[in-house]
Parts: C-alpha cells; sequence; structure tokens
C-alpha cells in the first residue's frame, strides 16, 4: 500500500506524504515503521500488545503510533480508520532523525515550538502507546477531520487540494492534542488542573469552527458566567471567551505559516464567518495583520 497520495492530474507533479485507510479490521500496513499513525477504533475492539504489555481497547477510541513494533488482533465487528502520515508534512525541518535529537524542545517561545507541539503528543509515556479512550463528542469532532483529509485526498477538487489536506492534517493535531490535555496523558502547552477548565478547552476545540456563544457553554456545562471565568483566570490567566480566541488564533497562525490556503477559508475553519472581522481579531492578538504573519514566516 502507497502511504501517500500523488496528483490525479498528470501534469501537476504533486506528493502529499499523507494517506487515510478505512477500513474493517485492522490497516494492512499499520506496522510501517516510517509514518506517524493516527489510529481510530470506529466500531468493535481490539487488543493490542507493546512491551509484554496487553490492553483491550473498544470503541471509540485513538492511538498514537510513531515507529513502535506492536502486534494487534482484531475483536469482532472491528472497523477502524488510519492516517498515516510524514513528519515533514508539518514542517521540512521534522526530520525523524531531528525529532528524536530533542533539539526542537528548546524551541520554546518560537513559531517551531509550537509546530513541534502538534506531534508532541505522539511520544510513549512509560513504555506504552498512547491509548485515549474518547468521548462520543470527541469521537464525532475526530472523524469529521477524518472524513475531510479522506475527501481532499480523494477527489482533489480544485489547487488547493495538498494545501487543504495537509490542514485538515494539522487541525487534527490540534485537536489532539486538547483530547490529551483532557486525559491527563501528556503535557501540552501548560497544565490546567481544573476538571472544569479542561473540560471547556476540549468543548472549545471540539466545536471551534463553529460559532459559540457564552449562553451556549453556561447551558452545557451548568456553570454561572462569574464562577467559569474566575476559574479560567485562576488557571490560563485570562477569560474563558479570551482563551477561546487565543485557541483559534493559534490554529489560524499555523495554518497560515503551512499552508496556502485563502485568508478567507482560514478564518471560516476556525470560527469567522466575517473574515474582515477575523483580520480585526488577528491583528490585535499578534499585531499585524494575516497576510502580513504569512508574508513574515515565507521570507
Amino acid at each position: 500500500m502507497e502511504l501517500f497520495t500523488k496528483s490525479k492530474d498528470p501534469s501537476w507533479e504533486r506528493v502529499v506524504e499523507l494517506y487515510v485507510d478505512k477500513c474493517e479490521g485492522i490497516s494492512e500496513s499499520i506496522g510501517n515503521l516510517d509514518r506517524y499513525k493516527i489510529l481510530v477504533v470506529d466500531e468493535g475492539s481490539l487488543s493490542i500488545e507493546y512491551n509484554d504489555t496487553k490492553r483491550v481497547v473498544s470503541a471509540p477510541a485513538l492511538i498514537l503510533l510513531t515507529d513502535e513494533e506492536v502486534s494487534f488482533s482484531a475483536g469482532k465487528g472491528l472497523v477502524t480508520s488510519t492516517v498515516y502520515f510524514s513528519s515533514t508534512e508539518i514542517r521540512d525541518e521534522f526530520t525523524k532523525e531531528r525529532i528524536a535529537s530533542g533539539e526542537f524542545e528548546n524551541q520554546y517561545g518560537k513559531t517551531i515550538y509550537q509546530d513541534y507541539l502538534l506531534i508532541k503528543s505522539f511520544e510513549k509515556i512509560n513504555c506504552l502507546v498512547n491509548v485515549l479512550p474518547l468521548s462520543i463528542s470527541s469521537y464525532s469532532k475526530l472523524s469529521k477531520i477524518v472524513n475531510s483529509i479522506s475527501i481532499e485526498l480523494d477527489i482533489q477538487g480544485d489547487g488547493f487540494w495538498p494545501c487543504r489536506s495537509r490542514s485538515y492534517l494539522l487541525e487534527l493535531l490540534s485537536f489532539i492534542c486538547y483530547v490529551c490535555k483532557e486525559a491527563s496523558t501528556n503535557t501540552i502547552n501548560d497544565v490546567v488542573n481544573d476538571d472544569l477548565v479542561n473540560k471547556v478547552i476540549l468543548y472549545f476545540s471540539e466545536h471551534i469552527g463553529d460559532k459559540i456563544a457564552l449562553v451556549d457553554v453556561i447551558k452545557e456545562f451548568g456553570v454561572n458566567r462569574n464562577k467559569l471565568n474566575q476559574n479560567f483566570i485562576k488557571e490560563t490567566s485570562m477569560t474563558c471567551f479570551n482563551y477561546l480566541t487565543m485557541m483559534r488564533i493559534n490554529l489560524a497562525q499555523i495554518m497560515l505559516a503551512e499552508t496556502e490556503l485563502p485568508i478567507v477559508e482560514i478564518a471560516d475553519r476556525v470560527g469567522y464567518g466575517d473574515s474582515n472581522y477575523f483580520v480585526k481579531v488577528f491583528k490585535k492578538s499578534t499585531g499585524i495583520t494575516p497576510s502580513s504573519y504569512r508574508d513574515n514566516f515565507q521570507k
């Protein structure tokens, strides 16, 4: 199985190191050691064995794999979706050798460190592969992004398909960071100890492209505005919706830097249906416009 996608247009020689395999059972290339693998257990269950440790994983769940030699056994009714990608699809600098060297751990505060966090979730914890049970809402969001990647790679509807498929990969990895944080299996960005704050952050991540009103959050979590903001300020030094804005701008920065998607499309993807308002918010948050940010990054 080829774990990359070629352009269907023979006149345009593009190859994206990204592939999605949806199947009954387990993908035949799951043992490939040259790709990062995001394995989604859609239905049924499987058993996983790694370093003499066995575990049964039932749907819905997420398994993050790099170059581990892992043994799988499919249970009854198993259906999986596996996203294969090369770390260099995030940044050219992210070769396996340079990641393994630990050099990017020392780049805190720089754009490259923000991108590095997207694959930091794949680090093994206590010599075990990362297995994350998913809530129904998290699984729904995850499946939606995986399907978007698959569709873009298959249909290749316009000239932006390489950028758009990669942008969905970046969004998927960003979402996984928040799933890891909520599950307390990894330390992604700052540690947040408050259970309510963690749950709201994951909710924001699940709905980052949607219109979210304060009343929606209050209703979802049964908490009043003052309590919500007090908890957020204590944990993150910012109000609830300022934190949401930060999340949206961070994701927009990644897409601006790593893809060539139109700014209006990026704005919509991070929850701003009005691209002019997105530009205003982005400039207030970063000091420059989205186009200037992209230009500066590409210099």
